[in-house]
């Protein structure tokens, strides 16, 4: 029986739980987390699924020292607060394979001893930006495969930069093939959100503009008044333009049969978990892959909230 470690089991563990329950083959779920309403909410969520209640073996724990022993994945999904230091404990104990949630962490030099660990430990991560997993942008990566330069413009208002940026810089990334994107900050507005996932958290509004190779260009607009999540992709010859939320295709130069499905974490951990399991491997990006767009976030958040707060900022308050 293959085993799977849930650490956090909040709004985002409790949707990758629901994933997990709908695998075909047994599973030992073991699930660490010490928040009450969390435990609660997540019990709550498996009744709303239809799933074989037999198949696998479900352990709840308050801390990682019950855990019963150091094989299988590790699915981390805390908040960004603290997290290198949960992987760091993780990996002490043994364990060698992790899905984590994005934002990684909270700084360049967190990012920076994470992968001299991993590098220590032989171990191996994937960040779950998970639109690589999305049906329909898998069909629109063909389209774009032969593609030199690619525009991708998103603009939503559901929650913000900090929290949805990082997704659609690795979708420009994996359409290009080319991580390596620099980023301006200078188009964010001057107002800083508090952030809904912790008190201790921001969140960011405005435009995010990045540049990669053959003046490929990517912008990421978040505004708080915005009912809306579009995406617009172009090489200059061909466009798509879809909306996420209504799930719809509203022009495609390419294939008019295109269509589009939103597609969640309670269903895409299911696949992400299988691939890893069978090819020790998945499509998402790896902990080295995604360094790039998290030190250059960090850099334009950290610029942008010096510049408007007058303070000195160590630790990038996201998640």
């Amino acid at each position: 029986m293959k085993k799977i470690v849930l650490i956090g089991c909040g709004n985002i563990g409790s949707r990758h739980l629901q994933a997990l329950v709908q695998l075909n083959d047994p599973l030992k779920i073991e699930i660490v987390e010490n928040h009450a309403p969390s435990v609660v909410l997540a019990k709550s969520r498996l009744t709303e699924i239809i799933y074989k209640k037999n198949l696998h073996k479900i352990q709840w724990h308050d801390n990682f020292d019950s855990l019963s022993n150091s094989d299988g994945l590790v699915i981390v999904a805390t908040l960004s607060i603290g997290r290198v230091k949960i992987i760091e404990s993780l990996l002490n104990l043994g364990y060698t394979k992790f899905l984590i949630e994005k934002l990684v962490c909270q700084s360049v030099e967190e990012y920076d001893h994470l992968l001299n660990l991993m590098k220590k430990f032989n171990a191996k991560g994937w960040v779950n930006t998970r639109c690589r997993y999305f049906k329909s942008y898998k069909k629109i990566k063909e389209f774009f495969q032969k593609s030199k330069t690619i525009h991708l413009t998103m603009y939503s208002g559901d929650t913000g930069l900090a929290t949805g940026a990082i997704h659609y810089l690795d979708l420009f990334s994996w359409l290009l093939d080319d991580n390596n994107i620099k980023l301006n900050g200078k188009f964010l507005d001057k107002k800083i959100h508090s952030n809904k996932r912790g008190e201790n958290l921001l969140e960011f509004a405005g435009t995010i503009v990045g540049t990669a190779k053959n003046n490929s260009l990517v912008s990421i607009s978040f505004s708080p008044d915005s009912p809306s999540l579009l995406v617009a992709i172009s090489n200059g010859e061909n466009e798509i333009i879809l909306d996420e939320y209504n799930e719809k295709i509203l022009h495609n130069s390419f294939d008019h049969s295109l269509d589009f499905k939103l597609e969640y974490v309670s269903n895409l951990t299911t696949s992400i978990v299988t691939d890893i399991i069978k090819n020790d491997d998945c499509f998402l990006p790896t902990l080295n892959e995604s360094y790039f767009h998290h030190i250059e976030l960090f850099k334009i958040f950290c610029e942008h909230l010096e510049k408007t707060t007058k303070e000195k900022v160590k630790l990038c308050p996201i998640t």
